[in-house]
C-alpha cells in the first residue's frame, strides 16, 4: 500500500471440505499469525461457517461443528470484516425443501492491523457460474476509487451503454438471489436461474469484446503491446 507507506500480508484460503483434514489449515495459520509482524489479511473459501444462524436448510449446525475454526480465529486475535452483500455466500444450487445456504465464504485482519486498515469491507456479488459469491475486497475510501471501476471495466467509455446493461443485470440477479433466499421456492429458483442465464451472455459479450480488442491492439503494436 504505497499511499500508507505500509505492507500487507495476505493469505489466501481454500480448505477442504473435512473437518479433520481441516485441522492441517488451523494449524498452519497458528504458524503464520504467530511469525509476522505486519497487517495481515487472511481469508477465502473455509468450507465451515462460523456461527449457528449462517446455515439455513439441511442438518442443523451444532457447534462441535464450527468450534475449532472458532478457536483458531480467537487465538490468533483475528477480526472479521465487514461485509455487504447476501449474508450467505454458498447455495447447494436446489430449491424446494432441498435448498442449503452457507456463509463459507469471508476475510479476517489481524488485530493489530486496525490502525492501518480500519475500513477494509468486503462486497459478497451474485453467484454466476459457481456455488460460491464471489468476494470484492475493498481496502478503505482510496481503494474504492480504483477497484470498483474494474468491476466491469467502467473504465473503457467506448461501450459504456453496454456496460450499464451489464451493471443493471448484475443487480437484477442480486435482488433475484435476494428474494430466493427469503423464499426458496420452485418458482423463484427457475426465475434466479434466468437471470443469471441472462447475465452470463452478456458477461461472454464482454469477454468477447476484450479479447478482439487485443488481437486488434497486437496486430496495431505487435509485442510493445506487452
Amino acid at each position: 500500500m504505497q499511499n500508507l507507506n505500509k505492507s500487507l500480508v495476505t493469505t489466501l484460503v481454500y480448505a477442504k471440505c473435512n473437518e479433520v483434514e481441516r485441522l492441517h489449515l488451523w494449524d498452519d495459520i497458528y504458524q503464520v499469525a504467530y511469525s509476522i509482524n505486519l497487517p495481515w489479511l487472511v481469508g477465502g473459501d473455509f468450507n465451515v461457517v462460523l456461527h449457528e444462524e449462517e446455515k439455513i436448510g439441511g442438518i442443523p449446525i451444532q457447534s462441535q461443528d464450527y468450534e475449532d475454526f472458532a478457536s483458531c480465529v480467537n487465538s490468533c486475535e483475528l477480526m472479521e470484516t465487514n461485509f455487504k452483500g447476501s449474508h450467505f455466500t454458498w447455495w447447494n444450487g436446489r430449491g424446494g425443501s432441498d435448498y442449503i445456504f452457507e456463509r463459507l465464504d469471508r476475510f479476517f485482519i489481524s488485530q493489530h492491523s486496525q490502525q492501518w486498515f480500519a475500513h477494509v469491507e468486503v462486497e459478497h456479488l451474485s453467484r454466476t457460474g459457481s456455488d460460491h459469491a464471489p468476494l470484492l475486497i475493498s481496502l478503505g475510501e482510496q481503494s474504492q476509487k480504483f477497484i470498483r471501476p474494474f468491476r466491469f471495466l467502467k473504465f473503457c467509455t467506448e461501450h459504456q451503454d453496454f456496460l450499464n446493461i451489464l451493471i443493471i443485470r448484475d443487480e437484477i440477479v442480486r435482488i433475484k438471489g435476494d428474494l430466493f433466499e427469503d423464499d426458496p421456492s420452485p418458482l423463484n429458483i427457475i426465475v434466479l436461474q434466468q437471470a443469471q442465464v441472462e447475465l452470463k451472455k452478456y458477461l461472454q459479450f464482454e469477454e468477447e469484446f476484450w479479447r478482439q480488442k487485443a488481437n486488434v491492439t497486437w496486430f496495431a503494436e505487435g509485442d510493445r503491446n506487452t
